[in-house]
């Protein structure tokens, strides 16, 4: 029955009893929605709106209580619906602008930054995903020479962000070899994505050069194992885990044990956030709407960020479906235009 078309009357009791909920955390009684919608509503008919909005699947009620809490349909209800637009306070925004540059000035910091700052503006999780390396414009490369077999290579996006990874390589080779084959590729594939240059070294392979030239092979067999190594990886940025323990609603041990243990996992919570986030706006998912059966208890802000054409870092906050959504869909949207804007006044 979730859909069907609310009268102002119970939009508005649902609207106040949902905000009361966030506030307090507990099931609203019908004299407390009475009270803060100035007794304009009777506790009798309020409790009769509250009997309707729950047959309509908008609200649950406990059985240790008489009063009632919003559903996940109830929620959606209210995001799509009834929550309105907020903008950022002056105060929050500037907070953002001098964090974002705290500490230092390089991309990583940056993203570091961003997620303490939804962490702590939101208190919640905030979270930011560097963008996929396989996606992204290379534009320098180094490798250096550690115990045989051994090389760590140090590779450096068009936006600045740089990553170091450890490979293994049968060949024998010196730190010599090593710079020659980072000089060709910076020389000849700058501006590439990782995915674009294996695909060329790929080619280079079966060419007839590649036979009789010495450095070529070398390019090859080490070009291809760095990028084969960064394909499709994403770094993570996560702050706030501890907020969750705070909330009352999660006071059941072996389900903070399950979603701490996903929190843990870096690459599936990678592949998690990244299948959630939207090319386009900030995306809402609440409650069971999440893929993760081990996250289908909280809810999800996220946005995607892009910086002049290049690959799509996102960012978000993960937290309580009692969440306060008017606030944090305006944080979470803030935080993404003031990312994109000093990574290119860092480039700049």
């Amino acid at each position: 029955m979730v859909g069907t078309a609310l009268d102002e009357r119970k939009k508005e009791v649902l609207r106040s009893l949902i905000r009361l909920h966030v506030a307090t955390g507990e099931p609203v009684g019908s004299e407390s929605l009475s009270r803060v919608l100035d007794r304009t509503l009777s506790p009798a008919t309020l409790r009769n709106i509250m009997a309707d909005l729950e047959a309509l699947g908008y609200l649950e009620h406990p059985h240790t209580s008489a009063g009632r809490m919003p559903t996940d349909e109830g929620y959606r209800f209210f995001v799509d619906s009834l929550m309105g637009r907020e903008s950022l306070a002056p105060r929050d925004a500037a907070a953002i602008r001098s964090g974002l540059r705290r500490g230092g000035s390089s991309p990583q910091q940056v993203l570091s930054n961003a997620s303490q700052l939804l962490s702590g503006l939101s208190r919640n999780v905030g979270f930011v995903l560097a963008p996929d390396l396989g996606k992204s414009s290379f534009r320098h490369i180094d490798f250096v020479r550690l115990a045989s077999p051994r090389i760590l290579v140090v590779m450096v996006s068009r936006t600045g962000i740089v990553t170091n990874k450890v490979i293994e390589v049968e060949e024998e080779v010196t730190q010599d070899d090593l710079q020659a084959c980072a000089n060709y590729l910076n020389a000849h594939f700058a501006g590439m994505t990782l995915t674009g240059i294996r695909a060329r070294l790929l080619e280079l392979m079966g060419e007839e050069k590649a036979l009789y030239d010495q450095l070529l092979q070398q390019v090859i067999a080490v070009g291809n194992r760095a990028f084969a190594a960064a394909e499709g990886e994403a770094d993570i940025y996560l702050d706030g885990t501890s907020n969750i323990l705070e909330r009352a609603e999660f006071e059941d041990l072996e389900r903070m044990r399950e979603l701490f243990k996903t929190f843990e996992e870096k690459s599936r919570l990678v592949r998690i956030l990244n299948a959630c986030i939207s090319g386009q706006g900030v995306r809402i998912l609440i409650g069971h709407e999440n893929p993760e059966p081990r996250m289908r208890e909280l809810s999800l802000v996220t946005a995607a960020a892009s910086v002049e054409g290049e690959a799509d870092l996102g960012l978000g906050v993960l937290g309580s479906t009692r969440m306060e959504y008017a606030y944090v869909v305006a944080l979470v949207d803030h935080v993404a235009r003031a990312i994109v804007e000093t990574l290119r006044e860092l480039r700049s």
